[in-house]
């Protein structure tokens, strides 16, 4: 392994767990069973305002063929409302969706947290990817209703959220960036950043329309930083990455792990990474993150982990946290 350890350090290693459902959970809350359904299509949808009393009870995991949707080719949406107890806060929360076929989109209290495939016109399917998505912190209300929405697109033969496990699983202690960056990036597979490609982050590209794809890949956005953030000494959270990148905070290399330039597979894949900003790197007002990625096979990206901006202290205070 080749690191550059004067600008960058990893202060503990992180817990990794697996993609499919094989981990070790503080506790998991069962969501198998009736859900309200709906053929068609409206974003409206995913707002946890919607009043879905009219719609259909689907059983999940199940094909939606077998339960009154025999021969339906298209996109469909289930809902579902859960109370999440206390004792799920502060902790990595993982939602599991078992086996979809063939695309989707997930959706918690109206925000988007995954992705697995892609819609038309840009179909791509994922009907053989376990869905695990993180679920993060800040979007959930505790004891209180938190609506899960999941757009689904069947091309032909079954459809539906099929098999496997459906559950929320609590983790870990979180390590709950201060800034968050889940959600949107910008993609572009070769060594060049920008375009009009988007990806969703945490999440294998192999499952967002990029199967067949290894290689380099740059991830870039933009974050918003004010005079008194730029008081504070920072880390940006990368999340588990498969296997080499690079990082770049306003164009400046702060960190790299592994070397994309090798054709060598330094087995970096089971690693998070956490990388200190230098603060010649920060600055009030927009900056700009990039992170180059390198698969040299299997699945490659910004596989897992919670994605942003945390000071130092609260960094090291977190990891206090985890260690009792």
């Amino acid at each position: 392994m080749k690191k550059n350890l004067t600008l960058a350090f990893l202060l503990v290693p992180f817990l990794i767990l697996s993609i499919e459902s094989k981990a070790t959970y503080f506790s998991t809350l069962n969501l198998e069973g009736q859900w309200k359904f709906s053929i068609g299509d409206n974003q409206q949808w995913a707002e946890p305002s919607f009043n879905d009393a009219n719609w259909d009870n689907i059983s999940v995991p199940d094909r939606w063929e077998e339960q009154g949707f025999q021969g339906y080719n298209g996109i469909a949406w289930y809902r579902k409302s859960i109370v999440i107890p206390e004792s799920f806060s502060n902790r990595d929360l993982f939602l599991e969706m078992g086996y979809i076929d063939d695309c989707d989109e997930v959706f918690v209290n109206g925000q988007k947290i995954g992705q697995s495939g892609s819609f038309p016109p840009n179909f791509s399917t994922a009907y053989n990817a376990f869905r695990k998505y993180l679920v993060p912190n800040y979007l959930i209300q505790h004891n209180k209703p938190n609506v899960i929405a999941v757009r689904v697109y069947d091309l032909q033969l079954e459809g539906g959220i099929v098999r496997g496990a459906v559950q929320l699983c609590a983790g870990e202690i979180a390590i709950n960036p201060d800034i968050n960056l889940n959600g949107t990036w910008k993609f572009n597979t070769g060594q060049k950043a920008g375009g009009t490609k988007t990806i969703q982050v945490p999440g294998r590209w192999e499952d967002q329309g990029y199967n067949d794809y290894d290689g380099v890949a740059v991830y870039s956005k933009t974050v918003k930083l004010t005079v008194d953030q730029l008081k504070k000494k920072w880390i940006l959270l990368a999340g588990k990455i498969d296997d080499d990148d690079e990082c770049y905070f306003n164009g400046q290399l702060i960190a790299t792990t592994g070397d994309i330039e090798s054709e060598t597979n330094t087995e970096m894949n089971l690693e998070s990474r956490n990388y200190f900003i230098p603060e010649s790197a920060l600055k009030i007002g927009d900056n700009l993150i990039e992170i180059k990625v390198k698969d040299r096979g299997g699945e490659g990206g910004i596989i897992e982990g919670n994605i942003g901006l945390i000071s130092q202290d609260n960094f090291i205070k977190n990891w206090r946290l985890k260690r009792h």
